[in-house]
């Protein structure tokens, strides 16, 4: 057997093994990416539906300041989420993640309305109520859009 022979099968062993190796690893990478984008959409919808529920709690506490600035992260956070993650939904559960922007939006749009005087009418809706409401919808459409998205 001459050198050269000697060497091409050196580097046809190599190159099968490289082949064969690369092969290998992407297979085994493409579960663990599939895991992490599982993990990262779950997270980013948790990370909306605190804030949602942050903005609640702030409502109750007459902090309007913050619980505009809660609303307005949510949001930012939900159409991050539009334009990155939203597709690996199926359709029913992306639905639910616009409804609930939707609502946030609603409930943005009556805070220059708060803080209200007490009305003369005890029944007459409050703004802040109505906001809290809203909030509460898209805090409860998250937690199901959130549920409904598997485990990674």
């Amino acid at each position: 057997m001459t050198k050269g022979r000697l060497a091409a099968y050196f580097a046809g062993t190599a190159v099968v093994a490289a082949l064969i190796g690369f092969l290998f690893g992407y297979y085994q990478a493409y579960p663990a990416q599939h895991t992490a984008n599982r993990a990262l959409l779950r997270l980013r919808l948790s990370e909306a539906r605190a804030r949602t529920q942050d903005a609640r709690i702030a409502l109750v506490r007459s902090n309007y300041g913050n619980a505009r600035t809660h609303v307005e992260e949510a949001m930012r956070l939900l159409d991050a989420f539009k334009t990155s993650s939203q597709r690996d939904l199926p359709a029913t559960e992306s639905g639910k993640v616009d409804q609930a922007r939707t609502l946030l939006q609603d409930a943005l749009a009556l805070a220059p309305a708060m803080p209200t005087p007490p009305a003369a009418d005890p029944a007459a809706p409050r703004p802040e109520a109505e906001a809290d409401a809203k909030a509460a919808q898209a805090a409860n459409l998250l937690g199901e859009v959130y549920r409904a998205t598997p485990e990674p």
